[in-house]
């Protein structure tokens, strides 16, 4: 991370930002990345992901700055970036259990003080002409495929104990979905990273965010197209909801058809093992705790 091309100022930045985050200092990082807005940072930031990190036990395992480029992640597109980046920095963060993920930093000289950095922030996008609707029928046929292989994967994992719980935890903020599956014996809902397989599979879904942002029309697995709402829901007067809502309950009908056809059966389970459905924010959880055992059986019924 010292290479000669790289300013000694963005090294700075990136050495200060390990430490605060992984001293879970979430007031003192903002204002690190943000010094013009040291408050709460700029307005419409999310960093409830970085921050759900820190405090599920992940570190930095490594931090390399490079000139920056565009991410292999579609939804970081630069023209949302603001000042514009000049260096990022690719993040491994690792937590106690060996587990690893990524995330990055977008870096841009800072006019505040000469030779210093700071991190860039997103900007609202002028709305497009035109964004194509997002049709759940066919959401449902790629996440059905994408979990149909997260399983078949599994299955080839060399562990004698059964699995407990299968979960899905999507985001439409950070448009990612990801099979989490736990063995342990005291499996329980909401264990996050203490799963014994956090995040085995992800799916990369720019398209959740992009519809969020842009409130283009959603078409529901009964063919109806459903329009955005002033409330940001998705809908009628009488009968609407939360894109993350909409999404969720997609989820839920792919993981019990996909149990009641079959395609679960490779897995070593109990009849006690349950599916689950969770977003990130909690916007939406399947089942509520109250209805565990009724629906969700990894086992289909009788």
């Amino acid at each position: 991370m010292t290479s000669s091309a790289i300013p000694p100022g963005a090294v700075a930045f990136v050495d200060r930002w390990r430490e605060l985050f992984d001293a879970c200092d979430w007031s003192g990082l903002r204002a690190h990345e943000h010094p013009d807005f040291p408050e709460a940072g700029p307005p419409r930031q999310n960093d409830s992901f970085i921050r759900g990190l820190g405090n599920s036990g992940f570190r930095v395992k490594s931090a390399k700055l490079k000139p920056f480029v565009q991410p292999r992640w579609s939804i970081f597109r630069l023209s949302r970036l603001h000042p514009p980046p000049t260096y990022w920095c690719d993040l491994v963060l690792r937590n106690k259990k060996g587990q690893e993920t990524e995330a990055f930093i977008a870096l841009a000289p800072w006019e505040g003080e000469e030779g210093a950095f700071r991190a860039s922030y997103y900007v609202e996008l002028p709305p497009k002409k035109k964004v194509a609707p997002l049709d759940l029928g066919k959401e449902r046929q790629r996440v059905a495929k994408f979990v149909a292989k997260a399983v078949k994967d599994f299955a080839r994992v060399r562990d004698e104990r059964p699995l407990r719980r299968l979960e899905l935890h999507y985001s439409t903020d950070n448009g990612t979905l990801s099979v989490c599956i736990d063995l342990d014996a005291a499996a329980e809902p909401g264990r996050g990273d203490a799963m014994t397989h956090f995040g085995f599979a992800e799916l990369l879904v720019p398209r959740w965010p992009e519809v969020k942002e842009h409130k283009a029309p959603v078409v529901g697995l009964d063919g109806v197209k459903l329009a955005a709402r002033e409330d940001g829901t998705w809908g009628t007067a009488e009968v609407h909801a939360r894109l993350e809502v909409h999404l969720g309950k997609m989820l839920v009908a792919t993981l019990l058809e996909m149990r009641d056809s079959g395609q679960f059966e490779s897995l070593r389970v109990l009849a006690t093992s349950e599916l689950c459905v969770e977003e990130y924010e909690g916007h939406f959880g399947w089942p509520d705790y109250e209805e565990r055992g009724k629906e969700n059986w990894l086992v289909p019924p009788p």
